[in-house]
């Protein structure tokens, strides 16, 4: 029986009110919930968002929560996007979004859901000199759900906070998904230790093991390779067609934590008018999942969806939702206003879909079913 998952409502209500006790005009959950309800409906800029509240109605402002009849003016919400406790934000948010996957997906094919880790900057907030402008996401692959976000500051790097990403992921039974940059031993073992698995990607920045990775796939007569398998795909795209040929091998030989399996990926990019070869790369990845945990065509398919993070996550929020046109830079409102995109694309990603420009038409031409969904309990999703 699934666990009860609380409201989006009450969640945003634990997160910590820093306004003084006298000159409180709204209640503050009212106040973080309409800007999640106004960037699901096509609000991207604060000013937008105040206006979607204005606009909204006293009958609809009531249900979100206000007593008064007025509703937020630009300054106030200006006001919460900078002085709200981001870290306890972000905590709540990605918590509570890990309890609806939870609730959502069953079986033991979750680990082969995957989790990607990438990072991002907020271009506009940075061109504008805002502090910890760069985020690092883990992104559910397959539900498109936010799991967590951490900022790195400029004092450290990607490396540097990737750890405390980790801790607040929900790693058991899953395996988390990296690109080059990540594939470090230290980061290798947090996964295994916590229960999880990894696919990392091998490049030039680890020598050693990607020498490794060549050997464990060559051809060699005298150490014949310990082959798992074979998968491939073919797809017709942009006038061309592009092909996959994955070899896995065991890579019981490869000192590196939990290691199981090395992935040799031949990608091929063929103009399908002519049958000049475009493009011929090789790349390697390492995984600590065993083959009877994910066969050859599913680490392919697992591999290919890592990038999901940036069609599915960073692409969105850049365009969409308008981040790189952003100009909110005070203080930590630029990674506020990143946390409450995350929420919205989440739940937009969960309730209508992979379109989220479509969706979000839909949702400002229906507020009443967009107030339904937001009333309703999570595991309803």
């Amino acid at each position: 029986m699934d666990e009860q998952v609380p409201a989006l409502a009450s969640v945003l209500a634990q997160v910590p009110d820093p306004r003084a006790a006298r000159g409180r005009r709204h209640p503050w959950s009212a106040l973080l919930l309409v800007i999640v309800v106004g960037l699901m409906s096509g609000a991207n800029s604060q000013r937008a968002l105040a206006r979607f509240g204005r606009d909204t109605g006293s009958s609809r402002r009531r249900r979100l929560g206000f007593t008064r009849g007025r509703s937020p003016s630009l300054a106030t919400l200006h006001r919460v996007l900078c002085q709200v406790d981001v870290d306890a934000l972000e905590a709540s948010v990605g918590q509570w979004l890990q309890q609806v996957r939870a609730a959502w997906l069953r079986g033991a094919a979750r680990w082969l859901d995957g989790i990607a880790v990438d990072g991002k900057t907020l271009r506009g907030a940075r061109r504008l000199g805002a502090d910890d402008a760069y985020l690092l996401s883990g992104y559910c692959q397959r539900g498109g759900l936010v799991l967590g976000e951490v900022a790195v500051p400029e004092t450290t790097s990607e490396l540097g906070v990737v750890g405390s990403l980790l801790e607040h992921l929900p790693l058991v039974g899953e395996t988390v998904t990296f690109d080059a940059l990540f594939t470090q031993w230290s980061v290798a073992e947090q996964v295994v230790q916590a229960g999880g698995a990894y696919l990392m990607i091998v490049k030039g920045n680890q020598p050693t093991l990607l020498a490794d990775c060549l050997a464990a796939t060559a051809d060699h007569p005298c150490r014949p390779r310990r082959s798992l398998g074979r998968a491939r795909s073919v797809e017709l795209a942009h006038g061309r067609r592009e092909e996959r040929t994955l070899l896995a091998v065991e890579a019981a030989e490869i000192p590196w934590p939990s290691a199981r399996q090395v992935l040799r990926l031949h990608r091929r990019r063929v103009d399908k008018h002519t049958g000049r070869v475009l493009t011929h790369e090789v790349a390697y990845t390492l995984t600590s999942l065993t083959p009877e945990q994910a066969s050859p065509t599913a680490l392919l398919r697992l591999w290919r969806r890592h990038w999901t993070v940036e069609n599915g996550l960073h692409w969105i929020r850049d365009v969409v939702f308008g981040e790189d046109a952003s100009t909110t830079h005070t203080a930590q409102a630029p990674h506020a206003l990143a946390v409450f995109r995350n929420l919205a694309l989440s739940l937009l990603h969960r309730w209508r879909g992979h379109d989220i420009t479509a969706a979000r038409q839909f949702f400002a031409s229906h507020p009443a079913t967009l107030f339904r969904r937001l009333g309703f309990a999570p595991r309803r999703l």
